[in-house]
């Protein structure tokens, strides 16, 4: 089977990375994310949730331009997106906004000292006998493609969604809580 660029399924994955590092203790989704992007200390931006980047709440600046042209023709996706401004008050407006998906690659990577598509392999591929995925980078090769790179095959996705809808278990180990 031939993998398939998997596009927003990449999101999935990426909100189990952070739950993952939440069940190491590595960060809370309630956190700030500006513990882990120090750029949006003092600044509209300061008190954006982990939570609020997953659900798309965050008010992080928004536009068709800038989500897809912008950040997907960025050279350094992450340093891109957390350079945004911010729009609305966190929780206050709802935006489908890769942007604010993409700087969960910065928290992870802060919160684990690990690269997002390292985890991914480690903690998810692997274990899931997922060996036809990956996770790419960004052209310069600097930033981890939260947003939507991740290529993989139908059979692997099966094995993901089957792991999910098992309360996070796959062959009797836990790989991530339920929670």
């Amino acid at each position: 089977e031939r993998q398939r660029l998997a596009f927003s399924v990449t999101k999935s994955v990426a909100s189990t990375l952070v739950g993952i590092a939440q069940d190491d203790g590595d960060l809370k989704i309630t956190d700030k994310a500006s513990k882990y992007i120090p750029e949006w200390r003092g600044t509209p931006s300061e008190n954006i949730t982990i939570r609020n980047l997953l659900t798309n709440d965050s008010g992080r600046e928004w536009s068709q331009n800038l989500d897809y042209n912008g950040l997907f023709s960025a050279s350094n996706m992450s340093a891109y997106a957390i350079g945004l401004g911010q729009m609305a008050k966190p929780g206050t407006v709802w935006a489908y906004n890769n942007a604010a998906i993409q700087s969960l690659d910065r928290v992870l990577l802060a919160a684990t000292g690990k690269r997002p598509y390292e985890m991914a392999r480690d903690r998810i591929f692997e274990p899931l006998g997922m060996s036809n995925s990956r996770i790419g980078s960004d052209s310069a090769g600097t930033s981890t493609n939260l947003a939507a790179g991740m290529q993989t095959t139908c059979i692997d996705l099966a094995r993901f969604g089957l792991m999910i809808e098992q309360g996070g278990i796959w062959q009797g180990e836990q790989i991530v809580s339920k929670e």
